[in-house]
């Protein structure tokens, strides 16, 4: 049967946006002040202009704008122009007039640090899921990871089998082991591989962490693709890890 979520209002992207347009709101103020066009009378005036720490508050005002704006509140830019209802079925899932059928579905990556999930069908296309703009994400990101990788799992068993080295993004996989930045990693040297979240002011990113012969290496599990698939295949190379 399939299963309907409902858009939702990204809040935290809404303020995100709010905070991006009160900084352009007071570079502007100080660009009028030479003017002697006060719209903050009481926090930018002419002394404040003159004081040293200004120029930095002016140089970063903007970029710090488009940071919010479009990086940490595009969610809000884009809940405009998203249908309020996306179907997930046992075949594939509806977003408007978008349709995703599972069996064409060649790439998906999580986007961790944003919490996006791109879809790549094999003719090209891509569909940006923005799991903010939806209830229940965490059930609609499991439910869509799951029915990808049951289909992808076939083609990527049956290359492993024939010899040749899968590509995941940052990470490749074959008989032997995994491939990371031309090294191979056997699968005998490897002790641990475990997820690993590191927080850095307002963002959270997340990391694959592989320990073989004692060196750990950590991948941005962002840049790794069909990242479910890859997970199924060290779960079965690598039962205790």
């Amino acid at each position: 049967m399939p299963i309907r979520h409902a858009r939702i209002f990204p809040r935290y992207a809404f303020y995100c946006v709010l905070a991006g347009l009160a900084a352009i709101y007071v570079f502007c103020a100080m660009m009028l002040v030479p003017a002697k066009i006060y719209i903050l009378p009481y926090l930018i005036t002419a002394d404040f202009v003159r004081y040293k720490g200004a120029f930095f508050v002016l140089v970063l005002a903007i970029p710090a704008a488009i940071y919010l704006i479009f990086w940490k509140g595009s969610d809000f830019l884009a809940w405009w122009r998203t249908p309020k209802v996306l179907t997930v079925g046992a075949h594939g899932m509806q977003l408007g007039a978008d349709t995703i059928a599972f069996a064409d579905v060649a790439r998906l990556r999580h986007r961790h640090n944003r919490n996006h999930v791109l879809i790549t069908t094999r003719n090209g296309k891509t569909l940006r899921l923005r799991l903010d703009l939806w209830d229940n994400a965490p059930a609609l990101v499991a439910e869509v990871e799951e029915a990808i990788s049951e289909v992808l799992r076939h083609d990527v068993d049956r290359r492993v089998h024939a010899g040749d080295t899968v590509a995941f993004g940052a990470l490749g996989l074959n008989a032997e082991g995994l491939v990371h930045k031309g090294q191979l990693i056997a699968w005998s040297s490897i002790d641990t591989i475990r997820t690993q979240s590191d927080e850095e002011g307002m963002d959270v990113d997340e990391h694959l962490v592989i320990v073989a012969n004692g060196k750990a290496r950590k991948i941005d599990r962002s840049k790794i693709d069909n990242e479910p698939v890859l997970m199924a295949c060290l779960m079965q190379h690598l039962p205790a890890a």
